[in-house]
């Protein structure tokens, strides 16, 4: 028996039937009465909006909703679970995350529909008021005096002669008074080099770059203390700086 040889053509039309098959269409059946939610003004503090778009089924078959989309983990979604027989309604309930999100912003949603034969868009927009974190939530750790800072260990890994690596470290002032923040290092070591701001002012969060520039072979790991100084007192508790020779 000959095996059964298909030409390019062939298989050409066959992939591009098989795509169509996949690629869904514009839904005609299902009409929302609205298509973009404006939310206005929300609180952040005041946590998830939602609002609930209900739609008609204008076709002569039931439809179901099996999904919706978004390109953002910030918004969630509920729907219509149960089939829709003609001239009934449905529902997608879309709820928006306003969390570490100021400002405007504008999202769009796709519905999917009959096993995803068929589509169609909504959308919600908005403007989010921001408010102040506790300072605990992004700075874990209470070095005293008022300032905070996202780490303990500063481990630049393996660092061979004249490589230079740096980490940014986050540093808040807790505190209803301006404070000047310095570092000391024991030990001299003159390779940690900080972007230390000199004064921080009441309230005030922001990063500064720890750069560990190798001019020496180190032997085995090399950890230093470094105790920030605020307002010319050191502090009690270090912040430890690692780096391994290679």
């Amino acid at each position: 028996m000959k095996p059964i040889v298909l030409s390019i053509t062939v298989l050409f039309l066959l992939f591009s039937s098989f795509l169509k098959a996949q690629t869904p269409v514009f839904s005609e059946a299902i009409r929302f009465e609205e298509k973009i939610f404006d939310f206005g003004k929300i609180n952040e503090v005041d946590g998830v909006a939602s609002h609930i778009f209900k739609f008609k089924n204008t076709s002569k078959e039931p439809v179901f909703i099996n999904a919706v989309n978004s390109g953002c983990s910030c918004v969630q979604f509920e729907f219509s679970k149960e089939p829709v027989r003609a001239n009934g309604t449905g529902w997608v309930k879309v709820s928006y995350n306003p969390a570490y999100r100021p400002g405007f912003f504008s999202k769009e949603i796709v519905v999917l529909s009959n096993n995803n034969a068929a589509y169609t868009r909504i959308w919600v927009k908005g403007t989010v008021n921001p408010y102040e974190h506790p300072v605990e939530e992004n700075y874990s750790y209470n070095y005293g005096n008022g300032l905070w800072m996202n780490l303990k260990v500063l481990a630049f890994g393996t660092v061979q002669v004249n490589e230079r690596k740096t980490i940014k470290l986050k540093y808040a002032n807790d505190s209803d008074r301006d404070i000047n923040l310095t570092f000391v290092t024991v030990g001299g070591n003159a390779d940690i080099h900080y972007s230390a701001p000199r004064l921080v002012k009441a309230k005030e969060r922001g990063e500064m770059n720890v750069t560990y520039y190798c001019t020496k072979p180190l032997v085995g790991m090399q950890e230093t203390s470094v105790y920030p100084v605020v307002d010319d007192k050191a502090l009690n508790q270090p912040l430890k700086v690692i780096a391994i020779g290679k």
